[in-house]
């Protein structure tokens, strides 16, 4: 039985880092004692973890907004909107109180305390740790430093613990996560290299992935670096966006590092981690990129052979220098999204064709479909095998097939 508590579902889009943050928010709200719904429908109030990474995410966010106050839901927004967007949403919402990024007190500030007895949730087999929020780039078309703010970096004692608890209850994947995480430690004495070294030390059988990094800081240390992913747990995987192949693009862009610098860092690590599973993001259609700039970004790629490419076409983000620059041609860009697209299929086709006939060892993610289990090999690359695996099992596989972003393996 409870007294005075909120039944709420919480929703969280975008990134890594901004669905961890809602699940933190989540679990804070049941450790004040508020009931946890099964779904949207039944909630009485719905936080929404919100992304406004492109216009038409944030339209999307809108719309939902929307659909969940038509219904007569409490809406509580966070995530970048509710601090990258605030004056527009207290316009178009003005009932819809905000919460910033990851602030669980700010939200427990409005929800209060309830009378639930805190629920037991169920340990996930993949946990998220967010490490730090923020960011240090100037990138002339991101709202990230809007939204977000410059770096704040949790403590590496609070990162090993919440780790080591999620590993002692059940989780065998740990993703780590944040704006940026070579940005992590920059407003304090530390480091993603002493971070990494810390987290080597965790007891337990686990996957480690680290996420995004930008170049601008990671090159001039990418030797060290690398040697911090050296511990057998840890997925040698590596999301270095390059945004554009031009140099003068990247400058227009203010993305803070040189072409040399990106292929510092990717030279690094392969030379460490030969077969690392490397993806990287392309922005096409950024104001002033012409025809030249974009086939200098189809030959960076032909040269880096990622395994998967995230292509954007340029968003005008409200508030941002770029938003100011004339737009180029919307057939203009559209012709180079698919001219990129059908190569991001041929280049990771290519890439994922070398290992089919080798034998490898897999952990069991997720049983996506009936009949199949979707594994990770030690470089993180996505396998398929074509039957219900238990879970969180570790699986000597041999690789059958190749697709252009997966593999299929029998066990």
């Amino acid at each position: 039985m409870c007294w005075n508590s909120v039944s709420i579902w919480f929703e969280g889009y975008g990134c890594t880092a901004n669905q961890g943050e809602t699940i933190e928010m989540r679990d804070h709200a049941n450790e004040l004692g508020h009931e946890l719904a099964l779904n949207s429908d039944v909630a009485e109030t719905v936080v929404l973890g919100t992304c406004t990474v492109i216009e038409s995410t944030q339209n999307k966010m809108e719309r939902r907004i929307s659909e969940l106050m038509d219904q007569g839901k409490n809406v509580i927004v966070s995530g970048c909107m509710a601090t990258a967007d605030s004056k527009v949403l207290n316009s178009k919402f003005p009932d819809a109180p905000l919460v910033s990024p990851g602030d669980i007190e700010g939200l427990g500030d409005l929800i209060g305390r309830g009378g639930c007895k805190p629920e037991k949730q169920e340990s996930p087999l993949s946990t998220i740790l967010p490490i730090s929020s923020g960011c240090l780039g100037r990138c002339t078309y991101c709202a990230t430093l809007r939204a977000r703010g410059r770096v704040t970096s949790r403590s590496i004692n609070d990162i090993f613990f919440k780790a080591q608890y999620a590993i002692d209850c059940g989780s065998k994947e740990l993703l780590l996560t944040s704006q940026d995480n070579g940005a992590f430690g920059a407003d304090s004495d530390t480091s993603l290299e002493l971070l990494l070294k810390e987290l080597s030390h965790l007891d337990g059988d686990f996957r480690l992935r680290v996420g995004m990094l930008n170049p601008m800081l990671v090159s001039g240390r990418s030797e060290s670096m690398a040697k911090a992913w050296g511990d057998s747990r840890t997925y040698k995987f590596l999301h270095l966006p390059i945004q554009s192949g031009s140099q003068k693009i990247l400058d227009s862009m203010v993305r803070d590092h040189s072409l040399e610098d990106f292929w510092e860092v990717v030279d690094t690590f392969r030379s460490y981690y030969p077969e690392m599973m490397i993806i990287t993001d392309v922005i096409t259609g950024f104001p002033g990129e012409n025809e030249e700039d974009h086939q200098a970004t189809v030959d960076l790629l032909k040269r880096l052979l990622p395994d998967l490419v995230n292509i954007t076409r340029f968003s005008p983000r409200q508030g941002t220098p770029a938003a100011k620059l004339k737009r180029l041609n919307g057939k203009i860009v559209k012709d180079r999204s698919r001219q990129l697209t059908s190569l991001r299929q041929d280049l990771g086709a290519k890439s994922f064709k070398r290992f089919v006939g080798r034998k490898t060892s897999v952990l069991s993610i997720e049983n996506q479909r009936p009949g199949s289990t979707l594994c990770r090999d030690e470089n993180y690359r996505p396998i398929i095998v074509k039957e219900e695996l238990p879970l969180g099992q570790l699986y000597n596989v041999e690789i059958v097939k190749s697709d252009y972003a997966y593999l299929t393996a029998v066990v």
